[in-house]
């Protein structure tokens, strides 16, 4: 029997206080282990963005919002939307930023009904007590309660990880049960066991099962729709990250599950570059592969490339973005369907100004060469969490830190006719932006679902591919993390994520600038921490 708790519900939202201690880094952790499966991060702050065409004004985000509307019966579901994984760190900041947008006064349509789920009943009572919108409290600590939980929401937010050990089961019960499904996930490994899983029974059923609406992979997602949207098909796509910034304790215990789990066969899925999709009629090419050497910049020879955060996942999402909308054959009712190119290049690096910072880079940040290697650098991750030196699981930057965590996002496009254009990001510290891009799904999915048609766009699919003609982007950018809540200063303003979609190329200084303001931060951050004047990681209470 599913359990639903009681909570003491307050009037206000009372922000958790956090405690802890912690390095920003630490020397006895092989920090490539953690970037290649998509889960390390280096933020850095950056300058605003030009004035230039809103993103918005593409046909991503919808010319106007779309009514209030639930799929079938709202009242045969008691929720509208269940976060599975609540007390999780994402978790937390998930259920924050949901619980700021559905209290605001000028939220429009029906009051929201939605509930926290996950195993330990009371962390579950004392995350929604600090909640506004009371939220109900569901008990899933067996497979039972988890189905029955599944059956009662329209669409379930899963943050509960690694998703290589606990994500099957849930993506299952949607299934069964007709719960469309949206996570945070970036394992790539998992994603492709869903897709060859569950796709098919998916997509007759109508049901969608959204992955990696995260940080990890949303900006390259709007980054890639907005410019072949504004091109037409591609020739190639390549981002140019700047990041700096933490991690938290699921990341590095999902990195820790994805290392240790690879074996000859599975290791052979992690490498491929197509193995979400999207393979390319032209056959493979040295840049469908992660970067495993520095590379000197094909359009800015003076800039030089490194792995960057997304560079593993991001680039396979959007290859499966690409052989979606082949398939659909999706459009706006104006133009032709959406194509993002035939032979569709995807480079997704970071960028530094020398080939020996680049080459430092890829020793820390390079992919595994062997199921062997990865497995070695699983246990020396293991050793460092048990010592404390790295976050253990629910840890992770408090918000007086990620005040300072920004990044910074160069996306540049070629047609097939050879026209140019490109995106400048900047958006807020990443675990806020998963935040961001997984409610805004999930809210999308509960009230735009007759925008999307399920029937035409179910299965197992990106969140380009579910989200077009929504307004998922105009909800990204319409506020800042849990409505502007959390601290603020002249240095560490309410970031909020912006996309501005201009034509031609960015110059090569400009590229340049971002590298030395992301040097410039890291240092400034660097030197708080190292101080004690800010923590790299702390626990909610």
């Amino acid at each position: 029997m599913l359990r639903v708790l009681p909570a003491d519900f307050s009037k206000e939202c009372r922000p958790s206080p956090n405690e802890g201690f912690g390095l920003p880094h630490s020397p006895g952790l092989p920090q490539w282990a953690v970037c290649v499966t998509g889960f390390g991060l280096r933020l850095s702050l950056s300058a605003e963005a030009p004035e230039a065409e809103p993103a918005g004004s593409l046909p991503l985000a919808a010319e106007e919002p779309a009514p209030n509307r639930v799929d079938g019966d709202s009242s045969a579901r008691p929720y509208d939307i269940i976060v599975l994984g609540a007390t999780g760190f994402t978790g937390r900041l998930i259920v924050e930023h949901l619980d700021a947008l559905l209290a605001q006064p000028e939220a429009q349509g029906p009051r929201r009904r939605w509930a926290v789920a996950g195993r330990n009943a009371a962390r579950l009572q004392a995350l929604a007590s600090h909640c506004r919108t009371a939220p109900a409290v569901l008990v899933t600590a067996s497979q039972a309660e988890l189905d029955q939980a599944v059956a009662q929401c329209h669409v379930l937010l899963a943050a509960a990880g690694p998703f290589v050990a606990c994500g099957e089961a849930v993506v299952r019960a949607c299934v069964a049960a007709g719960t469309h499904y949206i996570d945070v996930s970036g394992e790539t490994t998992w994603i492709h066991d869903m897709i060859s899983r569950y796709h098919e029974e998916a997509k007759r059923k109508g049901v969608l099962v959204v992955h990696c609406a995260a940080q990890v992979c949303a900006v390259d997602e709007i980054n890639c729709y907005l410019l072949a949207r504004k091109l037409g098909p591609l020739k190639q796509f390549r981002e140019y990250f700047f990041q700096y910034g933490g991690t938290t304790g699921g990341t590095l215990g999902t990195s820790v599950a994805t290392l240790e789990g690879l074996t000859p066969d599975t290791f052979r899925v992690f490498s491929d570059p197509f193995s979400l999709g999207g393979r390319r009629d032209c056959g493979l090419r040295d840049g469908d592969m992660d970067c495993a050497c520095a590379e000197q910049d094909s359009i800015f020879s003076s800039v030089w490339l490194q792995p960057a955060y997304s560079s593993h996942t991001g680039a396979r999402v959007i290859r499966r973005s690409c052989q979606l909308f082949e398939e659909a054959r999706l459009s706006d009712g104006v133009g032709p369907p959406i194509s993002y190119g035939a032979n569709l290049s995807v480079v997704i690096r970071e960028g530094a100004l020398s080939k020996r910072s680049a080459d430092q880079a890829v020793l820390m940040a390079g992919p595994p060469a062997s199921p062997e290697a990865a497995k070695a650098a699983a246990r020396a991750m293991s050793e460092q969490i048990s010592l404390g030196n790295v976050p253990r699981p629910g840890e992770g930057p408090p918000p007086e830190t990620r005040a300072l965590y920004y990044s910074e996002v160069f996306a540049v496009a070629e047609a097939e006719d050879g026209r140019w254009g490109h995106v400048h990001y900047t958006g807020p510290e990443a675990y806020e932006v998963t935040a961001m891009a997984s409610v805004a799904g999930a809210l999308v999915l509960v009230e735009e679902i007759d925008l999307i048609q399920p029937g035409e766009r179910g299965g197992v699919v990106t969140p380009a591919f579910a989200f077009h003609g929504t307004s998922w982007l105009q909800r990204l950018e319409a506020c800042a993390f849990a409505n502007g809540t959390g601290p603020e200063s002249a240095e560490a303003p309410k970031r909020r994520m912006t996309f501005r979609l201009q034509e031609g190329k960015p110059s090569e200084e400009t590229l340049r600038e971002a590298v030395l303001r992301r040097s410039k931060s890291a240092a400034q951050a660097g030197a708080a921490l190292a101080k004690g004047e800010l923590r790299a990681w702390a626990t909610p209470a």
